[in-house]
């Protein structure tokens, strides 16, 4: 191998780990590092101390995490959504470049055309100083300094709000990465999931053990003691779905070719059965190497199956045991803040 990787874990909470005035059995409240949003940076050292160092996202508590550790300026940013808790260290990143490179160069930040859209509506402060390297379904183009890894977005469905959202696959010759960001389900062509298949390392969003799809997230299994049925709630969400709806936050105004071809054979290969609406479903379908499990909040699980909020150690030994009654040979990592995962 002529590159070491490896990923740093920046955060791995939900968009409010431990809301104010109250506690969370998985998440530490006085630990700041704990309360951190899902974010990543993945990192390729090469010949002569060269680095490869690309941002996943940027939450809340991306920036202190990455001044305590390296404190290193990342190469681009990458983004799966637009919503806040993966959008809040952007402004702090892109504003750092600005000054270091004397006011002069745009900051390289990937993302799909409406992902970029939402991000400005939000910081509007921001369009002049980022260079926009747009996203299109299906297609892959290079990424990070040397252009080691090449990145593929691959839509997911995410709830109305988050238009453009997506899975982003990062590709080496040594290995295959791929992060969802946060979803209810994705948008996968039946050739895609054979591209998929073996990667290396998925990073998955694994808000609930249990369907609640109102929440706009999938779970990790289908039904409490089943994991591969589908859970009462989810088949009532089912019964009523239109695929063409998952579509519609990826092409708001107007949609290009690439994205019109490619929704066009999502809809042509779509087959409710075989859609993956849980975490164990897609395993089942791209049967990772390892699985980083991100994003837990259990509200739901406690809320609607009255099944209880885990700690980290009680989720690893849960997820281990559901996924091999599934089936599912993955070994399945619950990160720490901070934690190095080498490949």
């Amino acid at each position: 191998m002529d590159h070491s990787v490896q990923i740093i874990v920046h955060g791995r909470g939900n968009a409010w780990p431990v809301p104010l005035g109250e506690t969370h059995p998985f998440y530490d409240r006085t630990d700041p590092r704990d309360l951190s949003n899902a974010s990543f940076s993945l990192m390729a050292s090469g010949p002569g101390n060269a680095t490869v160092d690309i941002l996943i996202d940027a939450g809340h508590g991306t920036v202190q995490s990455m001044i305590t550790g390296m404190n290193r300026m990342p190469d681009s940013i990458c983004l799966t959504h637009g919503h806040m808790d993966h959008t809040l260290g952007v402004d702090w990143v892109v504003q750092s470049f600005w000054r270091q490179h004397n006011k002069t160069e745009r900051y390289p930040l990937y993302a799909t055309l409406p992902v970029f859209q939402f991000l400005i509506s939000s910081y509007p402060q921001l369009a002049d100083l980022i260079e926009h390297r747009e996203l299109d379904p299906g297609i892959s183009q290079p990424v990070g300094s040397g252009d080691y890894f090449t990145l593929t977005s691959y839509p997911v469905y995410h709830g109305k709000s988050a238009v453009g959202a997506s899975m982003l696959l990062f590709e080496a010759e040594e290995c295959r990465l791929l992060f969802t960001g946060d979803l209810i389900t994705p948008l996968l062509r039946s050739s895609d999931y054979d591209h998929l298949k073996n990667i290396d390392l998925l990073v998955v969003d694994g808000n609930n053990r249990f369907p609640y799809p109102g929440a706009n997230h999938w779970s990790f299994s289908g039904k409490p003691g089943d994991p591969l049925v589908r859970s009462e709630r989810l088949n009532a969400y089912l019964s009523t779905l239109d695929p063409v709806d998952l579509t519609v936050p990826h092409q708001p105004g107007r949609a290009n070719e690439a994205a019109t071809s490619y929704f066009n054979a999502f809809l042509k290969d779509f087959d409710v059965e075989q859609q993956p609406f849980t975490v164990l479903e897609f395993l089942k379908r791209v049967t990772p190497q390892r699985v980083v499990l991100v994003h837990y909040s259990g509200n739901e699980d406690l809320k609607y199956y009255r099944e209880p909020i885990l700690p980290a150690g009680e989720l690893l030994f849960w997820a281990d045991r559901t996924a091999f009654t599934a089936g599912i040979k993955s070994e399945i990592i619950i990160p720490t803040t901070g934690q190095i995962i080498r490949l």
